[in-house]
């Protein structure tokens, strides 16, 4: 089973931090592992450098996502989808502040819920903290000077 959480970045942080993604995944791995006062200061921080989820145009993309091969159904804000062509599944639940996905299988039903996630905006963070893994979901194209 792999869990992630997608956090959308700040225009700013994101164009600045790209390529030193392992800033991003330690500030939010710290979070998750404090307490007290400590964790309340890194929650300030979080707080400003994420951006909260555009909630209607996500789930219109999810909407608009629904195939034959890729039936997604909506259950209690939970959204889940079972690839019909192989084992695949995801669940995808969507808080205010970031998103929560959790896949088993093949890669083909979170990749889905990848596609329509990055096609709202292009600064958004995945995180994999189980298996340190951590990247955007659609990369900052860099500038080329001629």
């Amino acid at each position: 089973m792999r869990n992630y959480r997608i956090y959308l970045i700040e225009d700013e942080f994101a164009y600045h931090f790209y390529g030193r993604e392992k800033m991003f995944f330690n500030l939010f791995l710290e979070y998750t592992n404090a307490s007290g006062e400590k964790k309340s200061i890194l929650q300030k921080q979080i707080e400003y450098v994420t951006k909260t989820i555009p909630v209607n145009q996500l789930q219109s993309e999810i909407k608009n996502k629904t195939t034959e091969k890729n039936n997604i159904m909506s259950q209690n804000g939970v959204y889940l989808l079972e690839n019909t062509r192989g084992f695949s599944k995801a669940a995808l639940i969507i808080h205010v502040d970031y998103l929560a996905l959790k896949a088993d299988g093949n890669f083909e039903a979170e990749t889905a819920f990848f596609e329509c996630i990055r096609k709202c905006d292009s600064n958004f963070l995945a995180l994999d903290f189980d298996n340190n893994r951590y990247g955007w979901l659609k990369p900052i194209k860099e500038r080329k000077f001629v």
